[in-house]
């Protein structure tokens, strides 16, 4: 993926544990995308188009068009952010997504195409594991 900084992606929580070279494997292995404000990245009830992670910019989860409500205490929409990634559960099934992911401002994001998603947690147990307390998280705050 050209234009990203290595060192951007290591500050990235789901890749904190790979090396340097491994990094800019992974650099090599996912190619950039952007969404503008209002631009749906993943589409409920479609297949998944890949394993995303956002590198910048904001996103929400919605349903039927309708953002879903966060769990903080100010019941705002749920937001996806910078480190977050979407895409993955839809792959893991085989399933349409069950939610649309809209950019809420522009979105800068990786993406991992869905055929290579398994063989690249196998090649890289360490993000296998933070993709997995990062889903313990989120069954946790549900």
């Amino acid at each position: 993926m050209a234009g990203t900084d290595v060192h951007d992606l290591s500050g990235i929580a789901l890749f904190a544990d790979l090396t340097l070279a491994q990094i800019e494997h992974v650099d090599h292995s996912f190619e950039e995308h952007w969404f503008e404000p209002d631009e749906r990245a993943q589409r409920q009830g479609m297949p998944s188009s890949g394993f995303f992670v956002i590198l910048d910019g904001e996103a929400e989860r919605r349903v039927d068009g309708e953002p879903i409500v966060g769990s903080g205490p100010d019941g705002r929409a749920a937001r996806l952010r910078r480190g977050d990634w979407f895409g993955e559960l839809a792959i893991f099934f085989d399933e349409p997504a069950l939610t649309d992911v809209v950019a809420v401002r522009p979105l800068h994001t990786i993406v991992l195409q869905p055929d290579r998603l398994t063989a690249f947690l196998h090649d890289y147990p360490q993000v296998m594991y933070r993709l997995l307390l990062g889903e313990a998280r989120r069954l946790r705050t549900r």
